[in-house]
């Protein structure tokens, strides 16, 4: 998919599948950082990243967490401009947060790239090359990658009596 004419912002914001990650960069204010990025890569959780990690995207959206938010999203973009095929095994990343993550590659077809973030966690790449500007890549992923260990309640049960 190229949307050679359309900023990474405006890419995420059409996109259902992102919906939930366009909602959290709405609530950290971060549009236009978003919306101006040069030669970056956003490796872009879809909404079934978040549901695979119950309670996260809630846990993101309170206002106390807003620091973590912003944390969470900038580990999620690299200052460089990388397609699938540049994203090679053993490839470390400088995330806009300054911290790194790896890259490795999937052990089954079709050998999509793996990337790796602080907590030990994989995530694939699901859907990748997403042009934004020519300039910009998106890289839909399987997981929400953390740089820090983040400790959020899984589910809530209204039986319980909390």
């Amino acid at each position: 998919m190229t949307n050679c004419s359309y900023n990474p912002y405006q890419v995420i914001s059409k996109d259902p599948s992102l919906s939930i990650l366009k909602k959290l960069i709405d609530l950290a204010g971060y549009q236009s950082v978003v919306a101006g990025l040069k030669n970056s890569t956003i490796f872009a959780p879809t909404n079934s990243a978040f549901a695979s990690n119950a309670g996260l995207a809630d846990y993101l959206m309170d206002p106390a967490n807003k620091n973590l938010l912003k944390n969470v999203l900038l580990y999620h973009i690299t200052a460089s401009a990388l397609t699938t095929t540049q994203l090679v095994p053993t490839r470390v990343l400088t995330m806009k947060n300054n911290v790194t993550t790896t890259i490795y590659a999937a052990l089954y077809y079709p050998f999509l790239p793996t990337i790796q973030d602080q907590i030990q966690e994989n995530y694939n790449v699901t859907e990748g090359n997403i042009a934004t500007y020519c300039g910009n890549y998106i890289q839909k992923i399987s997981g929400v990658m953390l740089p820090e260990p983040v400790y959020y309640p899984k589910f809530l049960n209204a039986n319980w009596g909390y």
